[in-house]
């Protein structure tokens, strides 16, 4: 095998090591990769002329991916995950023991070891390319970091910030990580070598480059400062973020709890020891079931971005640089935001401008929590919301690729908006619906051309909701499946392509769930014991409260839909129908099986008024 890492000497008696893995779209670090690095570390610490080194990449969207995980799924033994942390606590301590600077020049993604490589290192550049994202992502397979992250990102920009990045695996692209102090500094793309070559000459004619650093690192705030810098600060510290922790996860993943104690107990230890503590709990950590399932979802995840949703490989899709919203409601909202943040424009129709308002409302209100998270910058709201327009009727649909029907869930309203529509579009566009529950081919009758039309369902709230159902009509070519595959993938959702049946996948599979509770409800168990009992399950929020946060109008009008093709799978129940006519709709317009008080919810002892127990059984909290 060729190497993975090339050294060359510049001017100046600046070094640089370029990794790029032959024959891989990426660099992460297998064992070969680490061993071959290990050794060419040695030879470097003896270069009696280098004066300072940058590590650079290859690839042209890729600094480092990170380990190779299929290195880390067969792994069960805690020793055997604790000598692996070692290990990689072992090479980086080599990169931070070198006799001169190192700077680590991130172009492109940058993920867990490659993240943690660079924290070992003495400066960290990041260059304005869109693809350079930094990010511990380790929580999301059911680990943490164990290449030093949780020791030295804290070390460097403090407990708050570095636990926020740790335990939310949460990407930050150039800029936001060169505000919270990860990266000293943000450089063009365009001349990469040029701008990280004369950051290595200012290192090594003595400039201060840290000035900036040393400034955005400090805790502002004397609220900060006291929680910082004092015993009982840092005990409140890490009792908030295990809260925060218990709260989005119940308990049921151990890599962020694992990883708070490895903060923690390491945080006012020597390095060495931080480590040691760190390279321990990886190892309690790297075996449990649940990080070998999440692998196993991560490599699935990973296979979508290879495939198009066809059996053809070789099939070709719409460039799609324009798209419209049928419908302004709250999904149509949601989908208008998402396709005008990834850039596209985006057109929304409605029958009235009020009703198109409200798009642009549910847009800015998506885009205004983004803000107020600093995900997005001022300028970039802005920017975003322009790429949204709006209409009462067709005009623009002409210059459209793609074209989202998200109206109200009725069959022949949808056959006639779509009869009208094809007159006011191109011979290529794709359309596609948003329907949950109403049959493709239904709904394909009312097309000339059939081929071209699609479902794509998306799910409430579209901003968050990672999963995307593509739903295949008997009619519908591989080109356009393909296309709306292939846009999921752009717009940042994970697309599964289904069947033209009953209710898709999700809700085929969540209806019965759903049936079930409805039928424990009548059994005289009370929402509270059936939510509190399925999230101890491990359901991220219990199905009572899920028909809420969906809205009982949707359910109810799913479940009519649904049960016209599973009745024998249905539970005779008016339980819905007369929480409806009562306006009892759910989280949003303030009360259902709960009631809601801004963001708090509240059991609401009127609910046993609409259900009729037909008969009394036991059911264990377990």
């Amino acid at each position: 095998m060729s190497n993975a890492f090339q050294f060359e000497m510049l001017e100046n008696n600046i070094g640089v090591i370029t990794f790029d893995l032959p024959g891989e779209k990426v660099n992460k670090f297998s064992s070969p990769v680490v061993k071959e690095l290990d050794a060419l570390l040695d030879d470097l610490h003896k270069n009696t002329d280098l004066k300072c080194l940058m590590i650079m990449t290859g690839k042209k969207r890729i600094f480092i991916a990170g380990a190779d995980i299929k290195e880390i799924e067969n792994i069960f033994d805690p020793e055997t995950g604790y000598q692996v942390s070692r290990h990689g606590h072992m090479l980086f301590d080599k990169i931070a023991a070198l006799p001169f600077p190192t700077i680590s020049v991130i172009d492109g993604a940058c993920m867990g070891g490659g993240t943690e490589m660079s924290l070992a290192c003495t400066y960290r550049l990041a260059t304005d390319n869109p693809a350079t994202k930094i990010a511990l992502p380790e929580v999301n397979i059911g680990i943490f970091p164990g290449w030093g992250g949780t020791q030295r990102l804290p070390r460097l920009i403090g407990l708050q910030r570095s636990l926020d990045i740790i335990l939310t695996g949460k990407n930050l692209d150039a800029n936001r990580a060169y505000r919270s102090g990860v990266v000293d500094k943000v450089i063009p793309k365009e001349q990469v070598r040029e701008a990280a070559s004369k950051f290595a000459l200012d290192v090594v004619n003595g400039v201060d480059v840290l000035a900036a650093s040393r400034s955005r690192r400090k805790q502002k705030g004397l609220m900060n400062a006291l929680l910082e810098k004092n015993p009982l600060g840092r005990a409140l510290v890490f009792r908030t973020a295990r809260k925060t922790v218990m709260q989005k996860t119940k308990g049921h993943y151990p890599g962020p709890l694992a990883a708070i104690k490895a903060v923690k107990r390491g945080y006012k230890k020597s390095l060495q020891k931080g480590l040691e503590i760190e390279a321990r709990l990886f190892g309690d950590t790297i075996g449990s079931p649940v990080s070998k399932n999440l692998i196993k979802i991560f490599f699935w995840t990973e296979a979508i971005k290879r495939e198009n949703g066809t059996a053809n490989p070789d099939v070709t899709t719409l460039d799609v640089k324009k798209a419209a919203s049928l419908g302004a409601g709250v999904m149509g909202g949601g989908i208008a935001q998402l396709f005008a943040s990834r850039n596209l424009p985006v057109r929304v129709k409605d029958i009235s401008n009020d009703a198109v308002a409200k798009a642009y409302q549910q847009a800015a209100q998506i885009l205004k929590g983004k803000l107020k998270r600093r995900r997005i910058s001022k300028l970039e709201f802005q920017h975003t919301l322009q790429r949204i327009t709006g209409t009462i009727d067709y005009s623009g649909f002409k210059s459209v690729d793609f074209i989202v029907e998200a109206i109200v869930e009725n069959l022949d309203l949808k056959k006639s908006v779509f009869s009208d529509l094809e007159n006011h579009i191109s011979d290529k566009t794709v359309v596609v619906s948003n329907t949950s529950s109403l049959r493709i081919d239904d709904m394909a009758s009312a097309f000339k051309h059939p081929e071209r039309f699609a479902g794509m369902h998306f799910f409430n709230p579209v901003h968050m909701m990672p999963l995307v159902e593509v739903i295949r009509g008997k009619a519908t070519n591989d080109e356009t499946i393909a296309t709306t595959f292939e846009l999921a993938k752009k717009l940042g959702k994970t697309p599964i392509v289904v069947g033209d049946g009953p209710g898709f996948l999700v809700n085929r599979l969540l209806m019965p769930y759903m049936v079930e509770a409805v039928s424990l409800l009548e059994e005289g168990y009370s929402p509270e014991k059936l939510d509190k009992v399925m999230e101890k399950f491990g359901m991220p929020m219990g199905p009572i409260e899920l028909f809420d946060e969906v809205g009982i109008d949707v359910s109810y009008k799913v479940a009519k839909i649904l049960a016209e093709s599973m009745g024998d799978r249905m539970a005779e129940s008016d339980l819905l129908e007369k929480m409806v006519n009562d306006k009892r709709l759910g989280k949003k317009n303030g009360v259902g099986f709960y009631r809601y008080e801004g963001k708090k919810r509240i059991s609401d002892p009127q609910i046993t008024s609409y259900i009729t127990v037909k008969k009394k059984s036991n059911l264990s909290d377990d």
